[in-house]
C-alpha cells in the first residue's frame, strides 16, 4: 500500500429484518455500530466515507447518498466511488455498515495486501468471504465498476466476477459479526 488508502462505508439498506430500525445506528457498547467502524478506519489513517443514512455516522464524516436511495450494495459502492476524486495508487476498504467488530489490524492487513490484480477479502473461520470487508487497488475497483456498467439493483457478487481471484485474509469470526437480525444484535452486545 503506498497510495493514499479511502474507505466507502455501506450504511443503506431498509433494515426490513430490525423492523426498520436503521442497524448502522443501532449502539453495540454504548457506540453506533456504523461509528466503531469508522473509528477503526481512522486508527489506520483511511479517510472514511458513508454511503447511506447519516444517523449514527460521527459528525465531520462525508455522506453521501446512492441514486436511487436502496438501490443495492454495489450501487452504494458505486455512488461512493464516483464522490471520491481519483488518485494514483489509492487503496479503497469496503465495509459494511453494521459490522460492529471488525478491528484496525484486519483493516491494515486487508489495505497492505490488496494489488492491481487481486482485491483481499476477510475470510471468517468457515471460510466465508465478506465483500464488505475488503480492500481494492482503485484503479482496479474503478476499472471493475465500468465493466459490470448500471449498478443498480445488481448482486454485489458482480464485483468479483469469474476471473478474479481474491487474497483471503483469515479473521476471528466476531470481526465478520453484521447485525442483521435482534438476533444478531443480541449476540453482538454478548461478545
Amino acid at each position: 500500500m503506498s497510495g493514499p488508502l479511502r474507505a466507502i462505508v455501506l450504511a443503506g439498506g431498509r433494515s426490513s429484518r430490525m423492523a426498520g430500525r436503521h442497524k448502522p445506528a443501532i449502539p453495540v457498547g454504548g457506540v453506533p455500530i456504523v461509528a466503531r467502524g469508522i473509528a477503526a478506519l481512522r486508527l489506520i489513517g483511511a479517510e472514511p466515507l458513508v454511503v447511506g443514512e447519516a444517523d449514527g455516522v460521527p459528525a465531520g464524516t462525508p455522506v453521501i447518498r446512492e441514486d436511487p436511495p436502496f438501490s443495492g450494495p454495489l450501487a452504494a459502492v458505486a455512488a461512493g466511488l464516483r464522490a471520491l476524486e481519483a488518485r494514483a495508487g489509492g487503496v479503497i476498504l469496503l465495509l459494511g455498515g453494521d459490522m460492529p467488530f471488525v478491528s484496525p489490524a484486519t483493516l491494515r492487513r486487508l489495505a497492505e495486501s490488496a494489488s492491481a490484480a487481486r482485491p483481499a477479502l476477510a475470510v471468517d473461520p468457515d471460510g466465508r468471504a465478506q465483500p464488505l470487508c475488503a480492500a481494492w487497488d482503485e484503479a482496479a475497483l474503478r476499472e471493475r465498476l465500468a465493466t459490470i456498467g448500471d449498478p443498480v439493483n445488481r448482486p454485489l457478487r458482480l464485483l468479483l466476477g469469474e476471473s478474479l481471484a481474491p487474497v483471503h485474509i483469515p479473521v476471528l469470526a466476531p470481526e465478520l459479526l453484521d447485525v442483521d437480525t435482534p438476533d444478531d444484535l443480541r449476540e453482538a452486545e454478548d461478545l
